[in-house]
């Protein structure tokens, strides 16, 4: 390893490692091949610094004593941060192992209660047998433990296998004293890509008996060699359009559809003017699918044929299908890259990004949020975006897994397709023989109607529903279209279970009856309910005159209610013309009986208010949040109550804040908020707190306006002078400034050192959550020209900051 090498791995700044190699140099622990101080020179350990090394891990392993007669039990032998060393009565050969983060007490633990487990992953190529009684290497057992002898229950010479693991995802401190042995738990480990994204396409497992792990909406895949590739295509649903070189074209002919020639006709005459490219497209079109004769000319037909060789067209739609780009040429496969990129389909693709395609386009591929896979072996950086790669220590199906927050681990790759509704089932539960959403008893298994209408009836049958609707409503309701399935509820939702009623999709009920649809739903699904209402209302520009109620505001029911907050919520997006309406139906509506969360609600109703009236509205919204004590609304109440001097910013009260209260919103307060919640147990932990860009909202200059609801005259304080002091003192108190290194606190650890850099007078720190977010508390005049492209690549909020060149010091 090299110096920087040694830097990374350890987390420690280059003066400290060569500090502490030229010591071990000194010492004749460690070697390079080069002469010391060369420039990335390898350095290794000396058969002294081996030996040191194992003197110490033997000197550790006599904690383990005494040795346990059970073949399960692991030892903790010693930690460091991520790292662990640790022992097992056999040679361990699993690919991970559970962890407890303090000593397990009773059968089960869960929340505070018990110890919380954690999966490492496990390095047994490093593996050692030491016999710890008498302090010695030791051979291989030639032995295992055998039930049936004596021997294997007495203590005895019996050796222990010590090996290492690292910690993966979330680094929690681990107050397990070395030396205790424990039972790895794997049916209650907290999994590290928790909460999994619920795409449809399974990666692979960690280990047998915990969940498995899913892909997100984008992912790059970086498996050498072809078989590696084909293992990984075999996983990828069927659903999706696969442009790649993986398949052969010869054995897998599929066509291209000839929309595709507009885009390479583009690049085949790059300097060609658009009206003359249009034709020849045309023409060439016209041409290889012998719909007429037209002339094209020589030079572009020359160019097809070394671009396309025998690739069949075909004048087709977008469908999933495999398109072969093992015979095309490099003009052929940017042609496909930017059919897909202009394409407006919704249909998922997995394309493969070539070693000969410049970055640009490979880039260009990254920017939204689609269902996309990108087969790639190239070096272009991409931060942010989750990758499947090849594992240098373990042949396939072996595979490393690194996640867009950079969480890594090996991952033994599967073939198992799975479907959207099979991404969130949980493991630990017997999988329902049902394809349907709804959870099905022992008798409804039985039923000889269910059964049918599931087989052969499913979303297609109306006629041979409304038969059975008499007798087997259920099954009627399976068989039942999906667009006709509300109509038929409403029959039926007297006579069936209300778990029936999740078969009745959203977006299938008429518009004008939705707020009937809401009055019967479960509740926990209106935020999701809510995405999808704001969706519609920007696809549909009639979509909200249809979903208003013809009810009077004093009478409104709660489906009306909610729909009135909705409507509120989405006014920026709602035609003018109906502003009037908003005003004198919404408003009231919606105050009669707030939903609990209302604070867009809010936010879009005091934007259509007239100035006059904005007063009177938010007395209205403080009388109606006295009564909902877990609305988001009443913390907006209290939060305002806070800015007027009439209440106190305590630590759970931040909490709260920070959950229910938008980040612009309470930036002007964010030190004050930052600092209480760090007075909270176990903040580390907190998902609300670790996730918010505290620098974008910290570091602000003194005096800008912040306006919102309730928000007066508000402005930004700044970063007081001692806040950075007050952030690593409250920090080192609890549970120590090493906490900073875990990436789970990436936003606080930047925004400590942006401040640090910025008060020592050096440049700007290179962010984890964005490379540029240092120059947030350097001094405007300070700041260079920063390209667009430069800002993107980090969290949206810090990127919207430097886009407006705003920083804590404006001189």
């Amino acid at each position: 390893m090299t110096v920087a090498e040694i830097s990374r791995f350890t987390n420690l700044r280059m003066p400290h490692v060569s500090a502490e190699l030229r010591r071990l140099r000194r010492e004749k622990l460690v070697d390079s091949a080069s002469t010391a101080g060369t420039r990335g020179a390898s350095i290794h350990l000396t058969p002294s610094g081996r030996n040191v090394v194992i003197q110490d891990i033997i000197h550790r392993a006599q904690s383990c004593l005494p040795i346990p007669s059970t073949k399960s039990d692991i030892c903790l032998v010693f930690k460091d941060r991520d790292r662990l060393l640790l022992a097992s009565t056999v040679v361990f050969n699993q690919l991970t192992i559970a962890i407890p983060d303090r000593q397990p007490t009773g059968e089960y633990s869960s929340g505070n209660q018990g110890a919380q487990w954690i999966l490492a992953e496990v390095e047994s190529r490093d593996g050692l047998w030491i016999n710890p009684h008498t302090g010695k290497i030791a051979e291989m057992p030639d032995v295992q433990l055998n039930p049936n002898s004596i021997e294997s229950f007495s203590e005895g010479d019996r050796p222990v296998y010590v090996f290492n693991a690292r910690m993966i995802g979330e680094k929690r401190p681990i107050s397990l004293a070395p030396g205790t042995w424990f039972t790895p738990r794997y049916n209650e480990v907290k999994h590290p890509f928790h909460p999994q994204p619920g795409f449809n396409l399974r990666i692979g497992t960690l280990h047998e008996d915990v969940s498995p792990v899913y892909a997100p909406n984008l992912l790059i895949i970086d498996i050498e060699g072809r078989m590696g590739q084909l293992l990984i295509a075999r996983t990828i649903p069927d659903d999706y359009l696969m442009i790649s070189s993986i398949h052969d074209s010869k054995k897998n002919p599929s066509s291209i559809p000839e929309d595709v020639l507009d885009c390479w006709i583009e690049l085949a005459h790059p300097r060609t003017k658009p009206s003359e490219l249009r034709r020849r497209s045309q023409a060439l079109k016209d041409r290889i699918l012998l719909r007429r004769r037209s002339r094209v000319p020589e030079e572009t037909l020359r160019r097809f044929r070394a671009d396309w060789g025998n690739s069949q067209f075909e004048e087709k739609e977008t469908a999933s299908e495999t398109i072969s780009t093992k015979d095309l040429g490099i003009r052929a496969r940017k042609a496909l890259i930017k059919w897909v990129l202009q394409s407006n389909e919704d249909i998922p693709v997995a394309i493969e990004v070539g070693d000969d395609i410049p970055e640009y386009m490979f880039k260009q591929l990254l920017r939204n949020s689609e269902r996309r896979i990108i087969f790639s072996s190239n070096e272009y950086k991409a931060q942010g975006v989750a990758r499947l790669s090849s594992d240098t220590t373990r042949p396939l199906p072996w595979a490393r897994y690194t996640d867009q927050n950079g969480i890594e681990t090996p991952i033994r790759i599967d073939d198992t397709k799975l479907s959207v509704a099979m991404v969130d089932s949980n493991p630990r539960k017997e999988p329902s023989s049902s394809p349907l959403s709804v959870e099905l008893t022992v008798s409804e298994v039985e039923d000889e109607y269910i059964s049918l209408a599931l087989n052969e009836k499913n979303e297609q049958d109306d006629y041979w529903a409304n038969l059975v609707e008499s007798e087997h409503p259920e099954a009627a309701l399976i068989a039942t279209p999906r667009k006709m399935r509300w109509n038929r509820w409403k029959r039926i939702k007297g006579r069936v279970d209300q778990k029936w009623m999740d078969l009745v999709r959203f977006e299938d009920v008429p518009d004008s009856e939705l707020h009937e649809f809401i009055n019967i739903s479960d509740k926990r699904k209106l935020p999701l309910f809510s995405e999808k209402f704001s969706t519609m209302v920007k696809d549909n520009p009639n979509f909200p005159y249809e979903v208003r109620p013809l009810t009077p505001p004093e009478t409104a029911s709660s489906g009306a209610i909610w729909i009135a907050s909705r409507l509120l919520a989405s006014a920026a997006d709602i035609s003018p013309d109906m502003t009037e309406d908003l005003r004198s139906w919404a408003v009231p509506a919606w105050l009669s009986d707030i939903p609990d969360r209302s604070i867009d609600s809010l936010s879009g109703a005091y934007k259509i208010v007239k100035e006059r009236e904005k007063k009177a509205l938010l007395d209205s919204v403080h009388s109606a949040a006295r009564d909902k004590p877990n609305s988001d609304l009443h913390t907006w109440s209290r939060f305002v109550r806070v800015i007027e001097g009439n209440g106190r910013l305590t630590p759970s009260f931040s909490v709260k804040i920070v959950r229910q209260i938008p980040m612009e919103w309470f930036a002007p307060l964010a030190e004050q908020i930052l600092l209480n919640m760090l007075k909270n147990e176990q903040w580390w932990n907190n998902a609300e707190l670790c996730s918010i860009p505290w620098a974008a909202l910290a570091l602000r200059p003194s005096g800008e306006p912040h306006h919102f609801p309730g928000s007066g005259d508000l402005n930004h304080p700044g970063p007081s002078d001692g806040f950075l002091n007050a952030l690593e003192e409250s920090i080192r108190y609890r549970p120590g400034i090493e906490i900073l290194d875990e990436a789970s606190v990436a936003n606080i650890h930047d925004l400590i050192m942006s401040l640090r850099n910025a008060t020592m007078g050096l440049p700007p720190y290179i962010g984890r959550t964005h490379p540029l977010v240092g120059w947030l508390a350097q001094p405007l005049h300070k700041w260079p020209e920063i390209a667009h492209t430069d800002l993107t690549g980090g969290d949206p909020l810090i990127t919207a900051r430097l886009l407006i060149t705003r920083s804590r010091t404006m001189e």
